[in-house]
């Protein structure tokens, strides 16, 4: 297992029907938001309370990797404080249950949003199995406004989007798991022309509206980022038995984008974007598939310009 991942291990031997069975019935006796998942990262049980707090039901979560619920950033120090568990309480028994470690720690919901958390995070045998068993509490609103700096350091100001490294950090972790990837680039035309006519206001309005409508477009499990001033990304995993359309992306997302000018005071502002989508080839690393990309969107405002 690669330290930081929290990636299930299937290599490992599973965990047993009368394990699971166990497993439901101490969650089910937790009065709060509790989550139990192997040794090797995979969520095993959970309780309804804990359905509040990650947005998702718990037969949806069983069989899944913990690293679904942790933010990018986080997966590292998550990944430590299990590892740490583990050799401080290396011994197995039948009531070997090992003091917890609490901290202040974000979870991931499954519609993406981020959301800070008292979490207890302890070691347990249950049905002869050791099991990392995480208690979850919803802290207030002000307590959490106050551990919401790693989120905006990850958000761009103006669009509220990703903003480059941790973008690509998702696109690393895909290719990593050699995942079939494709990867947009989106370049907003005339922006120049716009400040000049309007004031620098009526451009960021543009921005703002062109990296909004791209993330409402985006289908779920897709990342969306400004890469650098007008320039934003779009990265998506599909199924690649099927593959995937590059014309159909590029149209898509041409038509989410510009398909409405944009109100700015008196006026209404067009869009236009230029477009490339490159699909990753077999082998290819992410720098290589986003100079194809950038090479496609100039290719795009190239072709629309003459």
């Amino acid at each position: 297992m690669n330290e930081g991942v929290l990636r299930a291990d299937t290599v490992h031997e599973a965990v047993t029907d009368d394990q699971r069975a166990a497993v439901a019935q101490f969650v089910a006796a937790v009065p709060m938001a509790a989550m139990v998942h192997s040794m090797h990262y995979e969520v095993v049980g959970a309780n309804t309370l804990c359905e509040g707090v990650l947005g998702c039901a718990v037969d949806d979560m069983i069989g899944r990797p913990v690293a679904d619920f942790v933010p990018l950033g986080d997966r590292a120090s998550a990944t430590r404080i299990a590892v740490q568990l583990e050799h401080r309480y290396p011994e197995a028994g039948p009531t070997d249950h090992g003091r917890p470690i609490g901290a202040l720690r974000r979870v991931r919901r499954v519609d993406g949003e981020v959301v800070s958390c008292w979490m207890h995070v302890g070691i347990s045998t249950i049905a002869g199995r050791r099991f990392i068993v995480a208690l979850l509490d919803l802290v207030n609103p002000v307590v959490d406004d106050t551990v919401h700096w790693r989120d905006r350091a990850e958000r761009d100001e103006l669009t509220g989007l990703l903003r480059r490294g941790p973008l690509l950090a998702h696109v690393d972790e895909w290719i990593a798991e050699d995942l079939p990837v494709a990867l947009a680039f989106v370049d907003v035309d005339r922006l120049k022309s716009i400040n000049d006519a309007h004031g620098h206001p009526a451009g960021d309005a543009v921005l703002e509206a062109a990296g909004r409508r791209l993330h409402q477009w985006s289908p779920r499990g897709s990342v969306v980022g400004r890469y650098a001033g007008d320039e934003f990304v779009f990265a998506v995993t599909f199924d690649g038995s099927t593959g995937l359309d590059t014309a159909e992306v590029t149209e898509s997302v041409r038509s989410a984008i510009c398909g409405e000018p944009v109100p700015f005071g008196s006026n209404l502002l067009g869009v236009s974007v230029s477009v490339g989508v490159a699909v990753r080839e077999p082998g290819e690393p992410r720098d290589r598939l986003i100079q194809r990309a950038d090479a496609l969107m100039y290719r795009d405002k190239a072709s629309r310009t003459t």
